[in-house]
């Protein structure tokens, strides 16, 4: 009688030499390692989108379709949406090293005259008010850096009142400078939690001040609202 192939015994086949062993498993994808490139492509999209908007609506403006206040009403989100995508890019390149720094005898003073005046026109139409007292001080430091500095120490303390005060001058204990911005728009306490909420200007902030490594930032509430400091070491008389 002969055997079927339902009554054949099974046959075990040897594995084969060109077949590759099996994959041993990866590592396990986790978010946090992938934190840079989800930031990158946010801020990227949140300033292409608000560039969209305002491109939208001054067409609309142009065709008198909106008036100058409406303007201005609707396009403040989107502002403020574009200025906080370009501060997280601005982290994300210092955070990465891909900015250079070069530390240069500079005037702080004249850079920082040189920042307000660039965005001066931006902050009148917002409704700041910005008073200066500038000393000349010799530091070591990256001009683009201190310029950028500048303009977060200004966009940190608006968020408190639209009443400013710039000063810069020598620390009159140590052989440091001093830059501080304080508000000046009533003598209600700051709530601390919201004082010490670290905002976007504040991370840049210090992102800023660590890039450096020779700068140390300090806030505080005073009676007349808030204060920001930043401490140079790096002055020309220290060093």
């Amino acid at each position: 009688m002969t055997s079927t192939d339902s009554d054949a015994a099974p046959t075990t086949r040897s594995p084969s030499a060109s077949e590759p062993p099996p994959a041993a498993p990866g590592p396990a994808w986790r978010m946090a390692e992938h934190w840079p490139e989800l930031s990158a492509a946010l801020s990227t999209q949140a300033a292409e989108a608000a560039d969209r908007v305002l491109r939208g609506l001054e067409l609309l403006r142009q065709r008198e379709r909106l008036s100058a206040a409406e303007m201005r009403v609707l396009a403040t989100p989107a502002l403020r949406l574009q200025q906080c995508a370009k501060q997280a890019q601005q982290i994300l390149r210092l955070q990465s090293g891909q900015a250079r720094q070069t530390h240069e005898k500079i005037d702080l003073a004249q850079v920082i005259e040189a920042a307000l005046d660039d965005r001066r026109d931006e902050w009148v139409a917002q409704g700041l008010t910005l008073q200066r007292q500038l000393q000349p001080v010799e530091l070591l430091i990256d001009p683009t850096l201190g310029y950028s500095l500048c303009h977060a120490m200004v966009d940190w303390a608006q968020r408190f009142g639209e009443h400013l005060e710039l000063c810069l001058e020598r620390d009159p204990v140590q052989a440091c400078a001093l830059l501080r911005v304080r508000t000046r728009d009533s003598g209600q306490a700051v709530d601390a939690e919201r004082l010490l909420h670290d905002a976007i200007e504040w991370l840049l902030l210090r992102q800023l001040a660590a890039t450096d490594g020779g700068i140390e930032l300090q806030r505080r509430a005073t009676d007349e609202g808030v204060e920001l400091s930043a401490l140079f070491r790096r002055t020309v008389l220290a060093l």
